[in-house]
């Protein structure tokens, strides 16, 4: 019954429907990966701690604590041979209120092997109707990452200095962002970019003709041609009133490449829904092969009001303990083929909550009161 399920259970058995259409498989892993696995690429995950314990044969095992570095880590995608699938997997992952490791129950969707534009715009679709499935109220935040990686690179910065900047434009940290333009002299011209670039985010359109206006190289106006042939296919396919563009988005640049994107709903807290392309990611674990996908972190799904039924079943069948069995049977098959859910009993439960009051007389269905 459609109407009782928690969110999280409703958007998990519509979303495969979905996913399966566009010929994406259900993928299923272990809950152990070896440790060296998260300990090698910790700014991958979410977090920086990891459940570990010592296998049997003296090897040292982590309960996951993300999905997607497993999936790369046992995909045979390659150049010439692309995998879709998606998967619905338990990770652990320290709390951050209670410092105690947690459940965290995740659905997520990988697309690897031969990216091309199409591949790209497809993982973004299914973000934006994976969002409305959930929610028609919903927004998705896209961005390009090497736009403001490209306007970094102009700066000629060291590493430290590059890290820290690019930290606080995540951030939108304006006093450091000050602070650094201030130590390494740059230009008025960079320096009025650098202050606008955590700013840089709104409607498709506007944000476009910003971010054109800033661009001090001909790469960032590249950046900028890819990101508006996306958005306008997004626009064309009717997506436009709930995507906006964020180009103060920027993921950890050695394991993430290009679009990027995250996805709310209105009347939940926190984000529902992030993903982007991780070609680099791919290549750190040695796979040739592109890459991109998305998580739903369906926990997130249940931090929302309630929704309570007001019933606990459609029909209720009285039948006497003399009755036919196989009529029964046949009574109670024969409401659900209506759409209803049904409840068989000789005498009706102490406060079941039921829709529609049916009796068996005689082999036949009779409607006695809602």
């Amino acid at each position: 019954m459609k109407y009782n399920l928690k969110p999280d259970e409703r958007a998990t058995l519509e979303l495969r429907g979905l996913y399966e259409k566009y010929g994406y498989k259900k993928y299923k892993i272990g809950k152990f990966e070896e440790y060296s696995l998260y300990a090698t690429n910790r700014d991958f995950i979410i977090g920086d701690k990891v459940l570990t314990f010592t296998d049997l044969d003296g090897r040292l095992l982590a309960m996951k604590p993300d999905v997607t570095l497993s999936v790369i880590n046992n995909t045979g995608a390659t150049r010439q041979k692309s995998e879709k699938l998606y998967y619905i997997e338990n990770v652990y992952r320290e709390n951050r209120e209670s410092h105690c490791f947690k459940e965290i129950n995740q659905m997520g969707l990988e697309y690897m092997g031969r990216i091309d534009s199409y591949s790209i715009l497809e993982v973004m679709t299914l973000a934006a109707k994976s969002l409305k499935t959930i929610d028609p109220d919903y927004l998705l935040e896209i961005s390009h990452m090497h736009y403001t990686v490209d306007f970094l690179d102009e700066l000629g910065l060291d590493e430290a200095m590059y890290a820290e900047l690019l930290n606080n434009i995540r951030q939108k940290n304006m006093t450091g962002i000050e602070r650094i333009a201030s130590e390494t002299g740059l230009e008025d011209r960079y320096a009025d970019v650098l202050r606008q670039l955590p700013f840089l985010y709104g409607s498709m359109t506007q944000t476009l003709k910003r971010a054109r206006e800033m661009a001090v190289n001909d790469k960032m106006l590249a950046d900028l041609e890819e990101l508006e042939a996306y958005c306008s296919a997004l626009r064309s396919l009717g997506y436009s009133k709930n995507i906006q563009l964020d180009l103060s988005m920027v993921n950890d640049i050695d394991y993430y490449n290009g679009i990027v994107f995250r996805g709310y709903i209105r009347s939940l807290p926190g984000c529902v829904l992030a993903g982007g392309q991780y070609d680099k990611a791919m290549e750190l674990l040695g796979k040739d092969a592109g890459a991109v996908g998305f998580a739903i972190y369906l926990d997130e799904l249940t931090k929302g009001k309630p929704h309570v039924s007001q019933y606990d079943v459609d029909a209720l069948l009285i039948y006497d303990e003399e009755a036919q069995i196989a009529d029964v049977m046949k009574a109670v098959q024969s409401l659900q083929k209506e759409g209803m859910t049904v409840r068989a009993e000789t005498d009706a439960p102490p406060c079941l909550r039921y829709r529609y009051r049916y009796a068996l007389r005689d082999g036949k269905t009779v409607k006695e009161d809602e």
